[in-house]
């Protein structure tokens, strides 16, 4: 946890000075849990709604101190959107006309060094890690033009997915496609929401027990941010706090992608840090 701590420390001392970036976080401190903007290892405690302006306290913490959440709060959120295989290569040179979106819960969000749970009925778990955009105004017909405008901040997230569930393939004899992708726990997400960062080109990396197993850019989506922001907003209004999970990248060839219990997960995107997650076995009953 202490090197986790100093990475994303060190990450925010190196990209502070560009421009207006701020990172935003949500931390727990005892009883309470409030959000703040950290700054090299300090985090300024902020009062209000992340997305209207919050305001600094005038308190202060340091990083180590506290244990940082979600950077935000799962019932801020109204909507966990993503979208699947928009990644070029495989035949996919360019966009793809109708982007195949999926949704997941607000109450699959969790946050960095949270568990995510493996229940024992799921065979095919894997790791999709991916940048996701936090929207910050209210919006239907977005032209694409006028997209990223629409965009508050970014952060990493983890899109979990039961793949062989996904196909629906064995009917009532398996879990739904629902469940494949919005179980508790399947959208990690942070450590901080980043405003004002240039993600259109950025290095994304999935290491698994240290391995690196995904590699790739943002540039690689084949649909945009800004073209997937545009089309969703279409048939669903888009609203401050949703959440897009924008694709994840290219996978190592050779590389394990199903799920062990004991396994640790940690994605890690150029200028924003790393989300880092271990599984667990699901607690509760056997089905």
């Amino acid at each position: 946890m202490k090197h986790f701590l100093l990475a994303l420390g060190a990450i925010v001392a190196v990209v502070a000075p560009l421009a207006a970036q701020t990172h935003y976080v949500r931390f727990a401190r005892g009883g309470w849990t409030t959000y703040g903007v950290l700054e090299g290892q300090t985090i300024h405690e902020l009062r209000g709604d992340l997305l209207e302006s919050p305001q600094r306290t005038g308190r202060t913490f340091a990083l180590g101190d506290v244990r940082l959440l979600a950077p935000i709060d799962p019932q801020r959120v109204r909507k966990v959107i993503g979208v699947a295989v928009n990644t070029l290569g495989a035949g996919r040179t360019g966009p793809i006309p109708h982007p195949r979106y999926f949704a997941k819960f607000p109450t699959s969000i969790v946050g960095p060094e949270d568990s995510v749970e493996l229940p024992p009925e799921a065979g095919n778990l894997n790791y999709e890690g991916e940048l996701v955009v936090v929207i910050g105004r209210t919006g239907r017909h977005i032209p694409e033009a006028e997209a990223l405008s629409y965009v508050f901040g970014v952060t990493i997230g983890n899109d979990y997915s039961e793949n062989t569930w996904y196909g629906e393939r064995q009917g009532i004899e398996e879990p739904t496609r629902l469940i494949s992708k919005g179980m508790d726990s399947w959208a990690p997400i942070g450590p901080s929401i980043v405003t004002d960062f240039d993600f259109l080109d950025v290095a994304v990396e999935v290491r698994l027990n240290g391995e690196v197993v995904q590699s790739g850019r943002t540039s690689e989506l084949a649909n945009s941010v800004a073209n997937l922001i545009s089309y969703i907003s279409r048939y669903v209004t888009l609203e401050p706090g949703d959440l897009l999970f924008t694709g994840t990248v290219g996978r190592v060839p050779g590389t394990r992608r199903a799920m062990q219990a004991g396994d640790v997960v940690e994605v890690e995107i150029a200028g924003l840090g790393v989300l880092r997650n271990p599984i667990i076995a699901m607690p509760g009953d056997n089905p």
